[in-house]
Parts: C-alpha cells; structure tokens; sequence
C-alpha cells in the first residue's frame, strides 16, 4: 500500500523552528539592504549642532574661554561650569543681543541677577549655579554677528563677560 504525502503540508521545520512563512521571507530579505541603504544617507536639511563649553576661571571673575564660535542657524548645546573653589558667589551665563549688555545687566540688579526668558533683548540663559555645579542650555545661533554674554550676578558683568561669534 502507498502512501501519498502532500508536501505542503509537511512542516519542514529546521532545528525545531517553525517554517518561515513568505511575508516573513520578504521582510527579512528586504531588511538589510533597506537597513544598509539608511545608514548611508545623509541629512538634507541640515540643522548642525555644535556643543560648546564655558566655565568660570576659578574663584576670578572671568569666562574661560571668553571667545566662543558657532554658525549661524546651529543648535548649539552650552554647558557652563562654575569652577570656583572658595568663594560662594554664584554664576550664570547670559547671552544678549548686540548693545544690550548693559541695559540687561541694570535690570538684573533689580531682581539680584536673575534673568527674565521671556526678555525679549536674551537670546539665552544658563541659570545661577553654585560653585562646582554645571548647567546647561540650548538655542539656536542667531544670525551672522557677535554677540556678548556676560553673568548677571550683580558687580560681575564688568569682568565676567565675553563674545559669541556666530559665521555664514
């Protein structure tokens, strides 16, 4: 007597595995090259983002470095470092746009240094921080130009100030 077997219902597993069903084989046959076809694309609009690092020089009223540089419509993550060591005295980091330093840093006083967002005349701010802390911002680089930054603690704009230079 024989026996006639369809083959299509045989399970023809291997190892114990189930058989792969057809949508599964066309995925995982299309998966690498798709995969591999992704990585090596690039960006198309490309928003650069660029991280920059400021701290205070120690226990002196200053920004190290004093210059900073990005380009202009950069994402620009800022971590400020408050380096100091004995003296309590905190720090920040403001950025403003050009000519308004000064005008910023008066109204600071008023509110012991600490900066309105929604100030029209800042691009940017790190908040106080005590020393040893590091805080951190983002924003966009504005347009082509240079553009101070100062810590608003009151009495230390004078010396705690520097320059963002923003490129084509």
């Amino acid at each position: 007597m024989m026996y006639r077997t369809d083959v299509r219902s045989r399970n023809f597993s291997v190892l114990g595995r189930a058989p792969l069903s057809r949508r599964r084989l066309l995925v995982g046959s299309l998966a690498l090259p798709l995969t591999l076809l992704g990585c090596s694309r690039r960006r198309s609009s490309g928003q650069q983002g660029v991280d920059l690092f400021i701290g205070s020089d120690g226990d002196f009223l200053a920004f190290r470095p004093d210059e900073l540089t990005c380009r202009t419509g950069a994402l620009v993550h800022l971590t400020f470092h408050h380096a100091g060591k004995f003296l309590s005295a905190r720090h920040n980091w403001v950025l403003v746009y050009p000519d308004q330093m000064e005008a910023v840093d008066k109204d600071a006083e008023k509110t012991e240094g600490v900066i309105s967002t929604d100030d029209p005349r800042v691009l940017a701010v790190v908040p106080m921080c005590d020393k040893g802390e590091t805080m951190m911002t983002e924003f966009i680089a504005p347009a082509p130009g240079d553009y101070p930054f100062f810590c608003s603690t009151p009495g230390h704009a004078v010396d705690m100030n520097g320059i963002l230079h923003v490129t084509e």
